[in-house]
């Protein structure tokens, strides 16, 4: 099972979801969680769309967004 998981997401996609469920947890012991959801979304997103595809410096990829998307659920927890 670890291995199918691993396989999709690669070390890219587990980096993204370990750093997304950190930046929730630290930025909700700041703000509430509602907004630590939003700014941890918005860095994903500038991250995957302006670092990567407007500035080229990296590989867009929706599969890290979608590894953001489950790092905040994690972090939510």
């Amino acid at each position: 099972m670890m291995q199918k998981i691993y396989n999709y997401f690669g070390q890219d996609g587990l980096l993204h979801i370990i750093c997304s469920s950190v930046l929730v947890g630290i930025f909700s012991l700041f703000f509430p969680l509602l907004i630590a959801i939003i700014i941890t979304a918005v860095i994903g997103i500038g991250k995957e769309v302006i670092w990567d595809k407007l500035l080229k410096k990296g590989i867009f990829d929706k599969k890290d967004l979608v590894s953001d998307l489950i790092g905040i659920i994690i972090g939510c927890l």
